[in-house]
């Protein structure tokens, strides 16, 4: 790759072009920020800094929210919500450095690594590069961030941003690129540490980079997330929640609801319900205030979506409801399965897209061992009235994330976020959780 270009899902224009960086302008780049590192971590006004930095986001907020919604198709008010979401992530870790512990007779310190790595993806450009870089930064680290290839002009103007508010350019650097650029970035010996979300497939590569010298690692990745719905749910509560999740960025977050586990009491008017509410979907331009689902990220996604759903169909499954579809090169209507093949990938696998599946269930038990027959466990959701079976759900259902009668893409600034199983590794991102990730600890005893 010698170029990255990024395309306006929805129109097709180009709306961002730069070089690649190839190995030596990466080796440039680590080489720089690897030096820049210690002054920065001896800084005293790191959070000074990441407050300015807040307040230059919101003054931008105009321009940043027009590239989120040209460069990745994301809706104003969700392109308005994420700059919002990252100007107040950046005044809460300049309030929450990295703090010292008491252990027995040490005090607990945390250091810089150094270099971290930041690989980050399209579907949320700024808000998910920023929960890396902002605790990294204020830890006294320096940052190479390799952006996804398709949100680049956001990257530049967050970096741009940054670096006006007082972060030194070496500090943080953009290398634009495709896996060859993240994978020049990961392998080189000076980094130590990767903070990555994307695929599965990708973060596997990148890991087994890192692997040989023991660079901290922090991986979010795929989910299919569950929602159940036990028999004593409110019904219009529980399809609000799961149809608002399964659609928000047109089903394009890692955090998006896949698969409808009900009580088979309750199948029916659920599935009524959540009918009904994707028939008053509208499709359409992100730029219009009414459209509630915008476009997915290209045509190739699109087809890919409806390919898999033709597949399912041919399978056994069907369509039991769908919004509206509208002509677009870009667009998908949401669709609801039913009767999905036992062995259909639609229930294992992620497919980024607003596609859901609804099965019924005999019984609580079986529907925590539906939820957990992916490989994955980023998020889940389950509604009812019961407080001992929502009790029951939490230490059943197998993932980083539960929300009980709330949408499952919830996300609190203060809480860890991260999966289990193939979602991720453990090293969670979110409030001072994220600093285990970012740093090294040294027990400190003292005569």
């Amino acid at each position: 790759m010698t170029e990255v270009v990024s395309i306006d899902p929805y129109t097709g224009e180009r709306v961002f072009s730069a070089p690649a960086a190839g190995a030596a302008a990466v080796a440039d780049a680590v080489a720089a920020a690897q030096a820049a590192q210690p002054a920065w971590a001896a800084r005293r006004d790191r959070a000074d800094v990441l407050l300015g930095f807040a307040d230059a986001a919101e003054a931008a907020a105009g321009r940043l929210v027009g590239l989120l919604v040209r460069e990745v198709g994301k809706r104003r008010a969700d392109a308005a919500g994420e700059v919002a979401w990252t100007a107040r992530s950046a005044r809460w870790y300049a309030g929450h450095p990295p703090a010292d512990e008491a252990a027995g007779a040490a005090r607990v310190v945390r250091r810089p690594i150094g270099v971290v790595a930041a690989v980050t993806p399209w579907n949320v450009p700024l808000i998910t590069p920023a929960w890396k870089w902002l605790p990294a930064l204020m830890a006294g680290n320096a940052v190479v961030w390799k952006p996804s290839e398709r949100a680049t002009a956001v990257a530049v103007a967050a970096a741009e941003l940054l670096h006006a508010s007082g972060v030194p350019a070496d500090v943080l650097r953009v290398v634009p690129g495709g896996p060859e650029t993240a994978a020049a970035v990961v392998a080189d010996e000076r980094v130590g540490a990767l903070h990555f979300t994307g695929s599965e497939a990708g973060g596997r590569a990148l890991a087994a980079l890192a692997a040989p010298r023991f660079a901290r690692v922090a991986l979010e990745m795929s989910g299919v997330n569950p929602a159940v719905v036990l028999a004593d749910a409110d019904l219009d509560l529980a399809a609000d929640c799961i149809v608002g999740c399964a659609t928000a960025l047109a089903g394009q977050k890692c955090t998006s609801t896949r698969r409808v586990l009900v009580d088979a009491a309750v199948a029916e008017p659920l599935r009524a319900r959540l009918a009904a509410r994707l028939a008053a979907l509208r499709v359409g331009d992100p730029r219009d205030a009414a459209t509630d689902v915008g476009p997915l990220i290209g045509p190739e996604a699109r087809e890919r979506a409806e390919a898999e759903v033709a597949r399912a169909v041919a399978a056994g499954a069907e369509v039991a409801a769908a919004a509206p579809a509208r002509a677009g090169e870009a667009l998908f209507a949401p669709v609801l399965l039913t009767g999905l093949a036992e062995d259909d990938p639609l229930r294992t696998r992620e497919l980024f897209a607003p596609v859901l599946s609804l099965d019924a269930v005999a019984s609580p038990a079986e529907a925590w061992a539906e939820a957990n027959a992916a490989p994955y466990g980023l998020s889940a959701a389950v509604y009812g009235r019961d407080p001992a079976l929502l009790r029951e759900a939490a230490g059943a259902i197998r993932s980083g994330v539960l929300a009980v009668n709330r949408r499952g893409d919830d996300v609190g600034l203060e809480a860890p976020f991260g999966g289990r199983g193939r979602s991720g590794n453990g090293q969670a991102e979110g409030g001072t959780y994220a600093y285990a990730a970012l740093t090294d600890y040294q027990a400190v005893y003292e005569g």
